[in-house]
């Protein structure tokens, strides 16, 4: 399973990281924002993502409208 984080503490997404990868999942990509975040779906779709919804540059809607974007592009069929 590859997993994508998305938030702008850095921190938090190396930190999130780490606890993925010695749980033996791997970390896809970390990105800082939402346009970072809709870049790398694009070119290359995890599994699954972690988003904070509150995201640069204005902190609101950003994360909360990439997320929505993502789960097209990385959602299987049910």
């Amino acid at each position: 399973m590859q997993v994508m984080i998305a938030d702008d503490a850095v921190l938090f997404r190396e930190g999130l990281a780490r606890v993925l990868e010695a749980a033996g999942i791997g970390v896809a990509a970390q990105v800082g924002d939402a346009e970072q975040l809709l870049a790398r779906v694009r070119a290359d779709p995890p599994d699954a993502v972690v988003v904070d919804i509150r995201m640069p540059p204005t902190h609101t809607r950003e994360g909360l409208d990439a997320a929505s974007a993502t789960c097209s592009r990385t959602a299987s069929p049910t």
